[in-house]
């Protein structure tokens, strides 16, 4: 499995300053975020909380509107130099998922980040400007959801599932699992285990109470079951995300392709249209640990909320491009630089695209789709059938035969033994 074992600040150096904002060299910012703060998913057996979150189940909280707004406001302070102070459809492309909270996430970034000045007030009592946040649904989102719009992918991840690997956790766990059923809560999977995690994590971070059974210190373990046991288990939840080379590659490594095409297009010159400065890409947790795998840079910890990947491509002063790439995870610090393997902070351009090939798929959704297995030809009449109707046949021919033989004796009969005439 080929996940770093350490913190992303042991495997990369701080970001440091706003080098971003050197718009001599920088020619293109691609930005990956997650959602901001959410409603719980998944809903326990008896869940005393539920009715607490009366948005519904998935939903942008209060809380996650100021996450957005605080990164949207981050990205226009770094990129103050870069990107035009006015929002100009041709300088900046933002796509979301199909689902409310990414949606409503990318609305609240697009705020702080081009609140209205000058020609772009509509309205002097609203510091706020529409802008346009593409989609498409999810079964065809092959960049933001893959989970949804792969089959194949989908198909990889149930052959891990039932991978000596994934076995070998679930016997592990095999004592958490049991003890759960015990208080009625029926999940047996890795992946549950993090939903569950993710839904009492939110509700204690709201100060609701968190059930008995769930606090409950299990001597197979010598942990709580929560948090104890359920965050590590909600982390190697994201590490399957990418687990083999080919989960990388119809995961993360669509969104890659995508963006390395942007970049490839303007070293060249011919990004279109004239002008482009960002692509955005609001989407999901997953989403983020995927694209981080497929750069074989993450961590192995589940992104937090409102977490992003920066995607940077610089020209310097002797023309050479060239990649950076930073992780905000924290929104205390700068961000931390990314080291592609194999390669420098300041990855030159040429190699990032020979590093990255492997994982970038030329056209997902022929490598999505899965072929239905061929109809399987009708099958052959057994032996003893055949031969049956042979030996009808043959015996029918043999009938036909002695008829005409019969009746061809009776015409000679009545021929040679006629009756003479007396006259």
């Amino acid at each position: 499995m080929r996940v770093t074992l350490i913190l992303v600040c042991a495997l990369a150096t701080a970001g440091g300053g706003v080098t971003a904002q050197n718009a001599t060299t920088l020619q293109l910012v691609q930005v990956l975020y997650r959602h901001g703060a959410r409603t719980p998913i998944y809903s326990y057996p008896n869940d005393t909380n539920a009715d607490h979150w009366w948005q519904g189940p998935g939903q942008l909280t209060n809380e996650g509107k100021n996450n957005q707004y605080e990164l949207g406001a981050y990205l226009r302070r770094r990129y103050a130099g870069f990107l035009s102070p006015l929002y100009h459809t041709n300088h900046t492309q933002v796509e979301s998922s199909d689902v409310d909270r990414t949606l409503m996430s990318a609305q609240v970034n697009l705020a702080a980040l081009y609140p209205p000045q000058g020609r772009d007030k509509w309205n002097p009592d609203l510091a706020w400007q529409p802008i346009p946040v593409h989609t498409r649904p999810s079964t065809d989102d092959y960049k933001l959801r893959f989970i949804d719009a792969c089959e194949r992918y989908r198909q990889a991840r149930k052959e891990l599932d039932s991978s000596e690997y994934v076995r070998k956790v679930d016997r592990k766990y095999a004592p958490l699992y049991e003890y759960l059923h015990s208080v009625g809560v029926m999940l047996n999977d890795v992946e549950s285990l993090s939903e569950l995690y993710d839904t009492l994590w939110i509700d204690d971070r709201h100060g609701l109470a968190i059930p008995e059974w769930a606090r409950r210190r299990l001597p197979a373990f010598n942990r709580t079951v929560y948090p104890e046991l359920l965050r590590p288990i909600s982390d190697l939840a994201f590490q399957l995300f990418s687990h083999t080379a080919e989960m990388r590659r119809l995961g993360g490594g669509v969104l890659l392709a995508d963006m390395t095409e942007h970049m490839a297009a303007a070293a060249a010159g011919s990004l279109q249209p004239l002008g482009r400065q960002l692509f955005m890409y609001s989407a999901h947790d997953f989403t983020v640990a995927a694209l981080l795998g497929a750069l074989d840079v993450y961590n192995g910890i589940a992104p937090p909320l409102a977490s992003c990947v920066i995607v940077e491509l610089h020209r310097d002063a002797s023309g050479a491009f060239f990649v950076e790439l930073f992780y905000r995870n924290d929104t205390t610090v700068q961000p931390y630089r990314l080291r592609l393997p194999n390669c420098t902070d300041r990855c030159p351009w040429e190699a990032f695209r020979n590093l990255t090939a492997a994982v970038r798929p030329a056209d997902a959704a022929a490598e999505c789709a899965v072929s239905p297995p061929p109809t399987p030809a009708p099958p052959s009449p057994p032996a003893l059938i055949v031969a049956a109707v042979l030996v009808c046949g043959l015996l029918l021919v043999l009938l036909v035969a002695a008829l005409v033989l019969y009746c061809r004796r009776r015409r000679d009969e009545q021929f040679h033994y006629s009756a003479l005439s007396t006259n």
